[in-house]
């Protein structure tokens, strides 16, 4: 009898731990950017999403291994906390600081392939510009995410696929929540302004032919959100190549331009020599701001900083 029941209770033991032992569920936890938050991934089970590009992509799993083909994937990687799986990005990727320990794969147009298929990426998150390099790398093996943004509808899209196939939705949704506060915030201070009140901002992308940022560019976008006008926002096109005649008409009471090391100084006198410049109001009134061009250029989370910025700059009285 004895022997009967020790029997019984052996093969109850075998069962449960063979239970237990085929649940197929395996758990990554992956911490966030700050370190004080632990996010649970299922790796079994296919992900289909649909990328920016407009392709299907089917992932078997989460991937441990990235390469990031621009700046602001880069940036997206990072900000969603994982660093530790980023093992290639490009020659251009430098923020943040760590993306320059990273392994270089290339230029953001001119991406290495045999580089990274000798990193065995399991995910590698390219841009639009790399039309030619994704079926490509797709015949080598390589799962591709093709994710660009033109606003930030489509940057909040981005982060969201990202983090859905690299198994940290839960990051990606308290990235974009973080982002949405910060902007309503400045959003709630600059309504203030009366629309007839608020600032008339130049944009200057570049000086030789001279560029400004139109309705489409995601600088526009930027400048609306801190309370500014820019004066080529009825422009459609995104970079329009303008004349400084029709500057110095449109009379913006703000200029800014990316302010790259050292240059500060020769900007601004070449702004002050052209012609009908020296009686714009933002020459008048010394109102010529460098800015950062990454935060400002770059579609990431870091366009918060910059509409912070702006927004401090337009109305310094409010902040």
């Amino acid at each position: 009898m004895k022997k009967s029941l020790l029997f019984l209770v052996l093969l109850l033991f075998i069962g449960l731990f063979l239970i237990g032992g085929c649940d197929g569920t395996e758990q990554v936890l992956e911490s966030d950017q700050s370190g004080e938050e632990e996010i649970a991934a299922e790796t079994s089970g296919e992900i289909i999403v649909t990328d920016q590009m407009g392709r299907e992509v089917v992932f078997s799993g989460i991937p441990d291994k990235i390469i990031s083909l621009s700046p602001s994937n880069t940036e997206v990687v990072f900000a969603l906390g994982l660093a530790d799986r980023l093992v290639g990005v490009t020659e251009y990727c430098n923020y943040p600081a760590e993306a320059q320990e990273k392994e270089i794969v290339g230029g953001f147009s001119t991406p290495n392939l045999e580089r990274i298929v000798e990193l065995e990426p399991g995910l590698v998150i390219a841009s639009t510009i790399h039309v030619e390099e994704v079926p490509r790398m797709e015949e080598l093996g390589i799962s591709v995410l093709v994710v660009e943004s033109a606003n930030l509808i489509e940057l909040y899209s981005s982060i969201s696929l990202v983090a859905e196939v690299t198994g940290v939705t839960a990051n990606g949704e308290a990235l974009i929540a973080s982002m949405q506060e910060r902007i309503q915030a400045v959003e709630a201070i600059v309504s203030q302004v009366p629309e007839e009140e608020r600032v008339k901002v130049y944009y200057e992308v570049y000086s030789d032919p001279l560029m400004s940022a139109g309705r489409n560019a995601f600088i526009n976008e930027i400048i609306s959100l801190a309370g500014g006008v820019n004066i080529f926002g009825d422009i459609d096109e995104s970079y329009p190549q303008i004349s400084a005649e029709v500057v110095a008409e449109r009379q913006p009471d703000i200029i800014l331009y990316p302010d790259y090391h050292g240059t500060a100084d020769f900007v601004i006198e070449a702004m002050t020599t052209r012609p009908g410049w020296e009686n714009m109001p933002a020459v008048l009134n010394n109102q010529v701001y460098g800015i950062s061009d990454d935060s400002f250029a770059r579609p990431g989370p870091r366009v918060v900083e910059a509409i912070e910025e702006a927004a401090r700059i337009f109305y310094p009285h409010l902040f």
